[in-house]
């Protein structure tokens, strides 16, 4: 399986997107203060033992939290994934805010070839695109892939897909797909980002790290 990462690099950027008309509340994620990332969960065997949720590969993520935010968790949710996370405004009415589905994947070692670190780097770009994507925008509208580029998420490294949509039900979206690997071994996660632009007017790369589903990503660290 070859690709070339640089082949598939597209210009990154995000439009930021005014509050839609779904949003009866304002609410912008990039002005509250205090924001802070304590909430700490720890997938191993005592998760494992108290959940009876198999952990196929050790990690650990620290969640943001915020008195405006509230966070839902879901061990093993339908679908597939492994963890979801759900980050929604504490507004009258309640809107959505953020999610990611962290999904177990296998990118081989590909120990025989003569880099096998880009060659994984490859083959975890090429499932993003031809695989993953699809199936994350499927039932929604204008599905654009804007960039797939190689990254580092402190010392994991990884690959992420930028692209936007359109939900007819929330409006603007921008969707964030990464496979964070593991340097040592074959097991990995791959993570499906939704971010509700209105809410999180995400421009460029520094806003998108300052996401909610960006901080839990960069905070994430392997045994």
């Amino acid at each position: 399986m070859r690709l070339v990462l640089g082949a598939l690099a597209m210009t990154f950027g995000l439009a930021t997107t005014p509050v839609s008309a779904q949003a009866t509340v304002e609410f912008n994620l990039f002005e509250l203060e205090g924001l802070t990332t304590a909430r700490i969960f720890e997938f191993d065997e005592d998760y494992t033992a108290q959940f009876g949720i198999p952990v196929p590969l050790p990690f650990t993520i620290q969640v943001p939290t915020h008195s405006d935010v509230h966070l839902i968790s879901d061990g093993a949710p339908d679908g597939g994934a492994f963890v979801k996370f759900t980050f929604a405004a504490n507004t009258e009415p309640r809107q959505f805010i953020e999610n990611i589905q962290i999904v177990s994947a296998t990118i081989p070692m590909a120990e025989d070839q003569e880099d096998p670190a880009t060659v994984r780097l490859q083959i975890s770009a090429r499932a993003l695109q031809e695989q993953i994507f699809p199936q994350a925008v499927a039932g929604f509208e204008n599905p654009e892939i804007l960039a797939i580029e190689a990254i580092d998420f402190g010392d994991v490294p990884g690959v992420h897909l930028i692209g936007t949509y359109t939900d007819p039900s929330i409006g603007p979206m921008a969707v964030r797909l990464t496979m964070m690997l593991h340097p040592d071994r074959p097991e990995a996660y791959f993570t499906i980002s939704n971010i509700n632009l209105s809410l999180a007017p995400v421009s460029d790369g520094a806003t998108l790290a300052a996401t909610l589903t960006g901080r839990l990503l960069n905070s994430w660290v392997y045994p």
